[in-house]
């Protein structure tokens, strides 16, 4: 009883943080589309439509109002002061929410595909060896991030002695795949 309730409890709390972001974005879309669905209910009487196959054109209206405002906004972040002005925001304001951040580079890293270039690593210690990635490497040092498991998009960023690094075969990927299962077929690739 005692495993099926602690399996259980489990299942919660993995749900709840599946369906935070999910919330937060829904969230917002939603305070974005309360505030265009009395605009867009205008804009429909003006041009005089009721509905349009059964659906209201006053949600027609806002769907597709709300998609103009992401595409303009969109086509805004192309100018390099807009670029500016936003990444102040996002330096001054937004890193004070909780989350953030994470969630940031995680939807970066879903909406944009790029090859991970970063060179998987051992960073040989005193008390063992340590996984990670190289980032750079200037001198006789290196820049490492240290993945933490399993959520590799936590870790630490260790600058060390370039002899204290062994190269590992493989990718970035295959390197931060293993490391979420706790380090198995870390050699294997």
């Amino acid at each position: 009883m005692k495993k099926f309730l602690d399996n259980f409890r489990n299942t919660i709390l993995s749900g709840i943080l599946f369906f935070l972001p999910i919330f937060f974005l829904s969230g917002l879309i939603q305070k974005v589309w309360q505030g265009l669905t009395g605009f867009g209910a205008k804009l429909a009487a003006f041009v005089g439509v009721k509905s349009v196959a059964g659906v209201g054109a006053a949600s027609i209206v806002t769907t597709i109002l709300l998609i103009l405002i992401f595409y303009i906004c969109g086509l805004l972040i192309r100018f390099a002061f807009i670029g500016k002005f936003r990444n102040w925001i996002e330096n001054t304001l937004l890193q004070y929410i909780p989350g953030y951040l994470t969630y940031k580079v995680k939807m970066e890293e879903k909406l944009i595909k790029k090859a991970d270039e970063r060179k998987p690593v051992l960073v040989v210690t005193p008390n063992g060896s340590r996984p990670g990635l190289l980032i750079e490497t200037t001198g006789q040092s290196a820049t490492v991030y240290l993945p933490n498991t399993p959520d590799t998009n936590n870790g630490q960023v260790w600058v060390v002695d370039l002899s204290s690094i062994m190269h590992l075969k493989g990718d970035a990927k295959s390197l931060l795949k293993s490391v979420q299962y706790s380090g198995k077929g870390l050699y294997d690739h």
